[in-house]
């Protein structure tokens, strides 16, 4: 028997669909403050908070953050604040400036009007305490998601399987011809315990590289 097609894609947002310039971010929220950077501390900086919400990511301890706006904002200055180097300041400066820095994958774009134009729907599944949708819209990417599915508002974090039933009765969809990918296998790879799919792809840290979903529009069987 062949198998069915993919209709339905879900999607992570943080290093999955769009990635932090840590260049830029670390950069400006140091500037605003006239705080000096060492050569590669900013790359650094970013690199040890992305990790630092990795390994939290499914620890018990941190998942109210995911399910309450006000708890996000203090977990998250906290979390910045556990940097080597990053004091209160820089902190705060990070913390006011995070959404803007926000970009989507080179590939992001592209990958998401081919499943538009190939008929499937797009949903955006995340473990996030703040609106993620103002990232989408400030790219011009909004009207590609038929659904968010977000933490905070449905009440459930990933890996709960409950999360993922909420984005198939938004999106009207069938687990076995949906598919969920991530890049956190616990988390993200969930999913297969509502009887969704998972692809976990490696981590890529620059905004600016392609992320790699060619493999999405083959299985969804859309040209690339």
């Amino acid at each position: 028997m062949a198998a069915r097609r993919v209709t339905t894609v879900l999607f992570d947002f943080a290093w999955t669909l769009f990635a932090r310039d840590s260049e830029r971010w670390v950069g400006n929220a140091a500037g605003s403050i006239d705080r000096t950077l060492a050569a590669g501390e900013a790359h650094r900086i970013a690199g040890d908070f992305a990790e630092l919400l990795r390994e939290t990511a499914t620890d018990p301890a941190h998942i109210a953050r995911d399910l309450d706006p006000r708890v996000w904002d203090r977990a998250i200055l906290a979390v910045l604040e556990q940097i080597p180097g990053v004091g209160q300041a820089l902190a705060s400066a990070m913390h006011e400036t995070h959404a803007e820095a926000i970009e989507p994958y080179a590939d992001t774009v592209a990958t998401l009007s081919a499943l538009r134009d190939g008929g499937v729907r797009i949903g955006v599944v995340s473990n996030v305490g703040w609106d993620i949708r103002t990232c989408f819209a400030r790219h011009g990417l909004d009207g590609y998601v038929d659904a968010f599915v977000l933490s905070y508002e449905a009440g459930f974090v990933k890996p709960d399987p409950r999360i993922w039933v909420a984005a198939l009765e938004a999106l009207h969809a069938a687990p076995g011809q949906t598919l969920m990918v991530g890049d956190h296998p616990a988390g993200d790879g969930g999913s297969v315990a509502a009887g969704i799919p998972a692809l976990i792809l490696p981590m890529v840290d620059s905004p600016a590289q392609k992320r790699g979903f060619e493999y999405v529009l083959r299985l969804a069987q859309v040209p690339s």
